[in-house]
């Protein structure tokens, strides 16, 4: 009789394989209630806020404080974006240059307007010492009808460098964004050339005046951001974009606490996702950009940047949704919001505004602006001044945030 490899099986009881797939689904039970029970102590947050406010670089400093850095994948995608973001940034001046009608070579400094005047700044902007009017800032200017006029007949004013710099705008144009990944030797010279010209920085002096990313921290070192052997720096990453596109949950511990956070892009098209992330929030962040005080929103050239960021807060504000949740307002980029009042004025575009043009009394201002749109007196409205891109300042401020949220939260839940 041959051998029968097989083991006995007590009644009742079944085989060992079955008994082994059973305990291992019984085990998968067990975790999953874990985590059910680990969920209901998670504390969840939403990052809102308009197009270009900061969300996804405060999300990023979550990252680096909290959440132990970035994956290969993640330094793979934003080494691609700087690529991309250096490209970007000139292809939309070349255009801005057409739109604005500014010509290549063009130099504020010895314009005829400026010799009766004090001459604007290519690297930083005038103070208010300096008249509007002669400074250039604006297409009605006397600087900016000068290089419209000068336009009409050139678009080069420096013969000399008229076929290169054409040759230069003519391979921008004709390039595909998405073969922007290597950034080939050719492509590289036209950037560096352009950016340099004198006329492109007068162009970006006036980047109020047309829809632009400011991503003048690539430009400054060009060859560092192309070298093969690049390595994205926390800095990089913070100052590199990549648009975000549906919702986005990154998980952070953070004093033993769970904190789910999730990011969802800002563009008028990306809003309608906004619901489904509505239910159990313990905690919204909404950033404001302060220095976008004087432009005009991508989709509607007719809308303030502020005011779009005030209209959709005044529906977060007081969505039923929110009832119970903290909401910390990022009154963000005071950093460009300062240099931006040295050559803006506020009241130009907010007429009501009646304060001196200096920092602390226009954050003042918006931070009175945005509280009043509060129909609950009884919420109360948390705000902070950021500078989102610096590490060391956005640690203190997420300090002081967690504690607030974690003692709202226990509040909340009647445990004080």
């Amino acid at each position: 009789m041959g051998v029968c490899d097989s083991k006995e099986v007590a009644p009742g009881s079944a085989p060992a394989d079955i008994s082994k797939e059973a305990t291992a689904k019984s085990k998968e039970i067990d975790r999953q209630i874990a985590d059910e029970k680990v969920s209901s102590k998670d504390i969840k947050i939403l990052l809102l806020g308009t197009a270009e406010t900061g969300k996804s670089t405060v999300l990023k400093q979550l990252r680096i404080i909290h959440g132990g850095g970035f994956t290969d994948d993640d330094i793979t995608t934003f080494r691609y974006a700087a690529k991309r973001n250096i490209f970007d940034t000139v292809k939309t001046l070349v255009e801005a240059m057409e739109l604005l009608k500014i010509p290549y070579g063009f130099n504020p400094h010895t314009a005829k307007c400026a010799q009766k005047s004090s001459k604007p700044s290519l690297h930083h902007a005038p103070s208010l010492a300096d008249s509007k009017e002669n400074v250039g800032f604006g297409k009605h200017a006397p600087i900016a009808i000068e290089a419209a006029e000068i336009w009409a007949s050139t678009k080069f004013i420096d013969d000399a460098t008229r076929g290169e710099t054409q040759a230069a705008v003519d391979l921008i144009l004709s390039t595909h964004p998405e073969y922007t990944k290597s950034l080939p030797l050719p492509l590289v010279n036209a950037i560096k050339l352009l950016w340099n010209d004198v006329g492109v920085k007068y162009c970006f002096s006036r980047s109020n005046e047309f829809q632009i990313i400011d991503l003048s921290y690539f430009m400054q070192d060009i060859d560092r951001f192309i070298a093969s052997d690049y390595i994205p720096t926390n800095q990089d990453i913070l100052a590199s974009r990549v648009m975000t596109s549906g919702v986005c949950e990154t998980k952070v511990i953070i004093k033993g606490t769970i904190f789910r956070v999730f990011d969802v892009g800002g563009q008028r098209n990306e809003r309608r996702k906004w619901i489904h992330v509505f239910d159990n929030v313990n905690a919204i962040f909404f950033l404001f950009d302060l220095s976008a005080f004087n432009q005009v929103t991508v989709e509607d050239q007719n809308i303030n940047r502020v005011v779009e960021s005030l209209t959709v807060f005044t529906f977060i504000c007081n969505h039923n949704a929110f009832k119970r949740s903290a909401i910390m307002i990022f009154m963000n980029k005071i950093d460009l919001l300062r240099e931006k009042l040295e050559h803006s004025m506020v009241q130009d575009y907010f007429p009501e505004f009646l304060g001196t043009n200096d920092y602390k009394e226009v954050s003042k201002f918006f931070a009175e602006k945005i509280a009043s749109f509060n129909k609950n007196q009884e919420k109360q409205l948390y705000f902070h001044y950021t500078q989102a891109n610096d590490t060391t300042k956005m640690k203190a401020v997420l300090a002081t945030v967690i504690e607030s949220i974690l003692v709202n939260n226990l509040q909340s839940a009647g445990l004080m």
